[in-house]
């Protein structure tokens, strides 16, 4: 008797822990549809997505690792590290790296996986539907009218 009672509490003692925190972290996804407004990603992981008429500019902090963007467009150089390119149906992709991706315009598509932080700014006009979003594969929700910030991930210490 006094066997399985001590099994028991070193059962307890190992599961309950993990079970609470197997509950806290975040999964660090993204999915945006029909995008209108202006999204910042400042992640490491990786983003794929399209605007249908707008400007895309990604900043590659490791430019020399081997991970360059890819893109659909004419690429412009701003530096060796920020490259930009806009116009219609604009696609492109970041992989396995630290990025800036800023999405501003129209029909924007997203889906990211990583760990950062995420701004999103819809356009803000009455009546207009700006697109949903979906974090963290949660329900998807109308973009947010004003300037707000969301984390991939679990969120920095102290935020």
């Amino acid at each position: 008797m006094r066997r399985l009672l001590v099994l028991t509490l070193l059962l307890l003692a190992c599961t309950v822990p993990l079970g609470l925190a197997a509950g806290t972290p975040t999964d660090g996804t993204l999915s945006v549809k029909r995008g209108k407004g202006v999204i910042t990603l400042k992640v490491t992981g990786t983003i794929i997505g399209r605007v249908t008429n707008g400007r895309v500019q990604v900043r590659d902090f490791k430019p020399n690792d081997g991970n360059d963007p890819q893109w659909s467009c004419k690429r412009h150089r701003i530096s060796r590290q920020v490259s930009y390119c806009k116009g219609r149906n604009l696609g492109f992709r970041v992989q396995d790296g630290r990025f800036t991706v800023t999405v501003r315009g129209n029909g924007i598509s997203i889906s990211a996986v990583g760990h950062g932080q995420v701004d999103v700014d819809g356009t803000g006009d009455t009546g207009v539907n700006d697109g949903v979003m979906s974090l963290d594969d949660g329900t998807y929700q109308s973009l947010p009218d004003f300037l707000t910030t969301y984390y991939l991930g679990p969120p920095p210490p102290g935020s």
